[in-house]
């Protein structure tokens, strides 16, 4: 759960985007994640709630997270909802390429599953230029979908459909 932490931290600081809904700097509930991730994985692909992930670590460290989840509703049990993260000082040096492609790759080989969706903040250029390169295709845009400091944010949704 460090890793979440470090990765809530840079959320809107500095010269990171803001990327995720919690305010800037602050880590949601760490206990509430750990339980739910601890949950998802008990459960098999397709089940409400179930969640795989991956990492990418140095020494001691975790520097790069990516994971699947279910939408939460068993007629969309065919899709699973994708995130993705790296520390600001690993980027740029293909770690969430590699993250992604491992779960496409395991994806793949789910035969429950046949796409991968995402929400990307319209400002986000950065990951938006990820998922596109990854072969994403954007489906929606929800303009002023969030307001942060009274800023409308739109919301971007991509999927892919899983290569078989």
């Amino acid at each position: 759960m460090v890793h979440a932490a470090k990765q809530a931290a840079e959320n809107g600081r500095g010269m990171t985007v803001r990327f995720a809904l919690r305010e800037p700097g602050k880590a949601r509930d760490l206990d509430r994640i750990r339980r739910s991730i601890e949950d998802g994985l008990r459960k098999g692909v397709g089940e409400p709630g179930w969640f795989r992930g991956w990492i990418a670590d140095e020494p001691d460290e975790i520097v790069g997270h990516v994971g699947l989840r279910a939408l939460g509703e068993p007629p969309s049990a065919h899709r699973a909802l994708v995130n993705v993260g790296v520390l600001e000082p690993y980027r740029r040096r293909g770690i969430a390429t590699s993250l992604f492609e491992a779960a496409i790759d395991w994806a793949s080989g789910q035969p429950q599953l046949a796409w991968l969706d995402a929400e990307v903040f319209a400002h986000n250029e950065p990951a938006l230029n990820l998922h596109r390169r990854l072969g994403f295709v954007e489906t929606a845009r929800v303009p002023d979908m969030f307001r942060f400091d009274g800023t409308p944010v739109d919301d971007v949704r991509l999927s892919l459909r899983l290569p078989r």
